[in-house]
């Protein structure tokens, strides 16, 4: 596996690894292969978020997809981050890329951000950070944030 025993990790890893044949992990190397990622940049990603092996293949396609061809993500970010693949797509990734995509866009930020470093915030220092200390911003970058779980009348408002 390649955990040493003294980490934090190893119980995970040996938890996510009992729950699968060789066979299904086999399954899930190949389809990491298919996207470019070596087997050693798999295990890497494995050691650092275990829980990666537990997610459906077809989660997992659909995730790399959109991070590597729609946000266009090197596969590095992804080694360093796995986490993000876990993530829901539709209710944490897409909302927050919004969100950047408007912060980046209108030179709000003093600094470069990363967006895995967005996504890996909590929801109450995400809208801290990214939406609410904006200012006269804060409502359009809401919306950008919220707008996806409003109805399609519109005349729902944000609470």
């Amino acid at each position: 596996m390649g955990f040493s025993t003294d980490s934090r990790m190893f119980v995970h890893g040996l938890d996510a690894l009992c729950c699968f044949s060789e066979e299904t992990v086999d399954r899930k190397l190949d389809l990491f292969r298919s996207y470019g990622f070596s087997k050693e940049e798999f295990m890497e990603m494995f050691r650092r978020a275990p829980g990666i092996i537990r997610s459906s293949e077809e989660s997992l396609k659909s995730r790399l997809e959109f991070f590597l061809k729609e946000i266009k993500f090197k596969k590095s970010v992804l080694v360093h981050n796995p986490v993000c693949l876990m993530l829901s797509v539709e209710n944490r990734v897409i909302p927050r890329y919004r969100v950047f995509q408007i912060v980046m866009s209108r030179g709000m930020l003093k600094k470069e951000l990363s967006f895995c470093s967005m996504l890996l915030l909590s929801e109450e220092n995400f809208l801290e950070k990214f939406v609410l200390s904006f200012g006269e911003d804060a409502e359009e970058l809401l919306l950008a944030y919220k707008g996806h779980k409003l109805g399609s009348s519109g005349e729902q408002q944000l609470q």
